[in-house]
């Protein structure tokens, strides 16, 4: 099209066409592995002594070329394109409308910045370049296709590689202004036929353009205006240009959580075949900071992952500007994570006495909740016989047995998958097969070491001294022993509160005397500053120093009273007072633990389990101690209640139950069970 300004005469001008071509992407040398020389990363190390799980060919599969250790790669046909959004670039204004042209608008901005003509002079030359002369006369009279051989047009994008939904600044520059003629400047997204940008006015038309994936071609035009992508030798058209959005995505074949040295395949996918831009598509294990593997070539990128030991590795997938790129450094666009988990079960088992007729708590504990997965826990026997029902959601699972006359038994749990129900195909069946069930599992991952019950254990707490003597027998150790019985262990605070006296040498000296182990609580501070990192882990630095100030032993657990929030503690505990907590303890070589209210909806239960989601290893490395349920009545040594406290419904090792709180009546203590397995201090 020709440009119409009032003023000019018509001249004829014959020069070249201004060709100027930008290329957005260039090809990477050819090293006749198809693959840049830089993308050849050192092969990943996968001895005994490396983190993170070790990668291998998932079955059928082939090695990619010039790729990583266990990489398969596929190039599937990209799926089509999507138009993008076009929008206005941040800092600038809309370009205004020409009431003379057509009403077609679009989020673009412009100026009068011009193309040099006929081209930018060369560095360091004086030679001025003159502005384009143009006809006068009425467009229509020179035909659709008049325009001056001299009128240049160029365009370029700020960006060839942007991420997924991430936008790009397209440029168009003419040579000479569009205002007061028919035309405007047009870009458009060859690659769906869609308007990006339209310019009614000066020479210079800038909009930003923003798509899912894909690679999408751009041209320019000058052009009379319209929707539609000019037809073959109509208007001044620009350079074209490509740029490449990319989306990533990386998802796990189920099942995701496996057996130690059981595979989890991992299938990374691009919109764009990496081996075309000089990238690859890289898996990256952020639980272990380090590559895992990649593909040079392809728009999938397949593996299988294996770890010989329990554990959870999240994984993202990226396209990396080469082998060599990190996370932080070279990285093109990612997914989302992916957890591959490896499983774990533990078994504890406890009985108030060893005699025949006593009752055996069983209590299993997986390191995954198993709701969402194939697998659930069963407890057997040392004959291998399935005790009470097997469980097919959270982490735990717990059933009892009856001790007879012999040797003392042993037990073990294990998960694995539940026999298949031979109605499943009925609504009945589908019913039934999330209930739990008593059968033995089959497709067993993972068992757990074999244990023989262990005593439970009966105790108290108070706030009061235990005693005044140093053989005991006096004071509150008195009274429990006369209307409750010998206790087995006892809870008292480390350090002095406003209204309870701290642990005291002569408590220490009865404690030995009278053969108990003592539970070591913290509770010196106010009961509503429960919250963030900081404050627990101060919290656990006092309490380990009050603990080795008394001699009491590294790996003792110690732990801090949580309150309910209520009318004396109105604070709420979160999830970063109990990872501040666990670190303050732990650091110091002692064993964390909480006193809460153990149910999963409590305040306390949904913290716990925000906490063990970030930080894992804390319900391992760490002890629970529950004061829910809270029973009514009078309960003796003798006639204690089974061991039941409320679970927090995610990994944790419940370890203790405070079943009965006190009234105040004589004896003042609070009454207790705990597993063996509780680190007290038995002086």
């Amino acid at each position: 099209m020709l440009f119409l300004r009032t003023g000019y005469v018509p001249v004829v001008l014959v020069a070249a066409f201004l060709h100027l071509s930008i290329i957005a992407l260039a090809a990477a040398p050819d090293t006749g592995l198809g693959l840049n020389s830089k993308h050849r990363a050192p092969a990943v190390p996968q001895s005994a002594n490396d983190q993170g799980p070790t990668m291998s060919l998932p079955p059928g599969s082939q090695l990619c070329p010039a790729s990583g250790v266990g990489a398969a790669c596929d190039t599937s046909v990209p799926a089509t394109a999507s138009p993008g959004q076009s929008s206005l670039p941040d800092g600038l204004t809309q370009c205004p409308a020409d009431p003379a042209k057509p009403e077609l608008s679009s989020p673009a901005a412009c100026d009068d910045t011009t193309l040099p003509f006929p081209a930018s002079p060369a560095a360091g030359s004086t030679e001025r370049t003159q502005a384009p002369v143009l006809p006068s006369v009425p467009q229509p009279s020179l035909g659709a296709t008049g325009a001056p051989e001299s009128t240049g047009l160029t365009l370029f994008a700020d960006r060839s590689s942007p991420r997924a939904g991430e936008s790009v600044l397209l440029t168009a520059t003419a040579t000479a202004t569009v205002t007061g003629t028919a035309s405007a400047i047009e870009i458009f997204d060859k690659t769906t036929s869609t308007l990006a940008g339209i310019c009614m006015q000066s020479s210079r038309c800038r909009v930003g353009y923003s798509a899912n994936s894909g690679v999408h071609s751009f041209v320019a035009f000058i052009t009379r205006p319209a929707a539609t992508v000019p037809a073959a030798g109509e208007g001044i058209a620009s350079n074209p240009i490509q740029v490449s959005w990319f989306g990533v995505t990386l998802k796990s074949d189920q099942p995701s959580v496996v057996g130690p040295g059981k595979p989890v395949k991992l299938t990374a996918a691009t919109s764009v075949d990496v081996s075309a831009i000089g990238h690859v598509l890289m898996f990256w294990d952020t639980t272990a900071g380090r590559m895992l593997t990649f593909c040079s070539s392809g728009t999938t990128c397949a593996t299988q992952l294996s770890e010989p030991a329990a554990g959870s590795h999240a994984i993202v997938a990226f396209v990396g500007t080469s082998a060599s790129a990190t996370i932080s450094s070279g990285l093109i666009a990612a997914s989302d994570k992916v957890s591959a988990k490896w499983l774990a079960v533990s078994l504890s088992a406890s009985a108030t006495d060893m005699h025949a007729g006593s009752v055996v708590h069983l209590s299993a504990l997986s390191n995954v909740d198993l709701t969402n997965t194939p697998w659930s826990i069963a407890i057997y026997d040392q004959t291998g016989h399935a005790l009470g029902q097997s469980c097919k959601t959270g982490y735990s699972c717990d059933t009892q047995a009856t001790l007879t006359n012999g040797p003392t038994p042993s037990f073990f749990a294990a998960i694995g998958a539940t026999p298949p129900l031979a109605s499943l195909s009925t609504p009945a069946g589908q019913l039934l097969q999330n209930l739990p069930q008593s059968a033995p599992l089959i497709n067993i991952q993972v068992k757990s070491p074999a244990v023989q019950p262990s005593r439970l254990l009966w105790g108290v707490d108070s706030c009061k001294p235990i005693t005044a003597a140093k053989d005991g027998w006096e004071g509150l150790y008195a009274e429990v022993h006369r209307g409750y019985g010998a206790p087995d262990f006892w809870g008292r605070y480390l350090t002095t509160t406003y209204n309870c006296p701290g642990l005291t040498s002569t408590e220490v000296d009865a404690a030995s005397a009278r053969h108990f182990g003592i539970l070591p609580i913290y509770n010196d501070y106010d009961c509503s500053a429960v919250s963030g990192y900081g404050t627990g882990q101060s919290y656990g630095v006092t309490a380990a120093a009050a603990a080795a100030d008394l001699r009491i032993p590294k790996g003792t657990v110690l732990v801090i009273d949580i309150e309910p929030p209520g009318a004396w503690c109105s604070g709420a505990v979160d999830a970063a007072f109990i990872e501040g907590w666990y670190d303050g303890v732990s650091g110091a070589g002692y064993a964390p633990g909480y006193y809460g209210d153990g149910t999963s909806w409590s305040t306390f239960g949904s913290a716990w389990c925000a906490a063990v989601a970030d930080r894992p290893e804390a319900a391992f490395g760490s002890y629970l101690w529950s004061f829910e349920p809270s029973l009514l009545g009078s309960y003796t040594k003798a006639t204690a209640p089974g061991f039941s406290p409320n679970q927090v419904g995610c990994a944790g090792n419940m370890a203790a139950w405070q079943y009965v709180l006190s009234t105040g009546s004589t004896p003042d203590v609070d009454s207790d069970e705990a597993l063996s397995k509780l680190p007290l201090w038995y002086p």
